[in-house]
């Protein structure tokens, strides 16, 4: 049984990792990128991760000095440098 829960807690990390990357990428349009976007553009793990999940994302980004919020509501993030 252990593995099984390793293995969930496996895809959530590379679930938010791909809703990382996406929002990063989507933060250098002129507009930013917000949740309706990133929720376009996504596939059904990255839609169904919701826009907590999404803030919680934008925060680490800016905590890690890839971009920045351009807005606060609706929460719009903008990026700054290419992700490495």
């Amino acid at each position: 049984m252990p593995d099984a829960k390793a293995d969930k807690l496996w895809v959530e990390a590379t679930d938010v990792m791909l809703l990382m990357r996406l929002v990063q990428a989507l933060g250098f349009q002129s507009d930013g990128c917000t949740w309706q976007l990133a929720k376009q553009r996504g596939d059904r793990a990255i839609r169904g991760m919701g826009s907590k999940k999404f803030a919680e994302v934008v925060q680490e980004l800016v905590f890690l000095g890839y971009g920045e919020v351009k807005i606060e509501k609706p929460l719009t993030y903008r990026s700054l440098k290419e992700m490495a």
